[in-house]
């Protein structure tokens, strides 16, 4: 992941107002995930499992913080049951940030596989999401989801692909 996405990322999330993140430590976030750990203003905690970060995040907007959640492309299955049985029946609002792994300009076979399983799985927990597949595009996107999720009170998605995560 290149610097300037990196910074975007930060630059974004600060931006929103977000000040409490949830990550499953991730090869392709790990940049912004240590970058994160040394800001002051965002609560970053570490997680062993996707649900786990679910269920901090909610914590986390109940007591008043903006929360997002950063996890793995594959991560997203692991994180369904607590986004529908916990944030969209109670109304609780999460930036989910996930790498689009499987989209067009990944090299690696076996992340294929994500390209029919990650928006599917996104639709059918009707989870609204914006492919961010731009440098430039990150600090609007991040606005434009904090936006959404806290007035609809509902999970919204952002995929990175492109120059954002490659």
């Amino acid at each position: 992941m290149r610097p300037q996405a990196v910074k975007a990322i930060i630059d974004g999330l600060k931006g929103a107002g977000v000040d409490f993140v949830a990550l499953m430590p991730d090869s392709e976030f790990a940049p912004v995930q240590k970058a994160l750990a040394k800001i002051r203003g965002i609560k970053t905690i570490q997680v062993t499992n996707e649900c786990i970060g679910v269920s901090l995040c909610a914590g986390a907007w109940l007591g008043g913080k903006v929360p997002a959640l950063l996890i793995p492309t594959a991560g997203l299955l692991v994180a369904s049951w607590p986004l529908g049985s916990v944030c969209m029946a109670f109304g609780i609002p999460i930036i989910v940030i996930i790498p689009f792994r499987g989209d067009i300009g990944d090299g690696h076979w076996v992340m294929r596989t994500y390209q029919y399983t990650t928006k599917p799985a996104l639709e059918m927990l009707q989870i609204p999401y914006s492919v961010v597949n731009e440098v430039k595009q990150v600090r609007p996107a991040l606005k434009a989801a904090r936006k959404s999720a806290s007035g609809w009170l509902y999970p919204v998605a952002l995929l990175m692909s492109g120059e954002v995560i490659w």
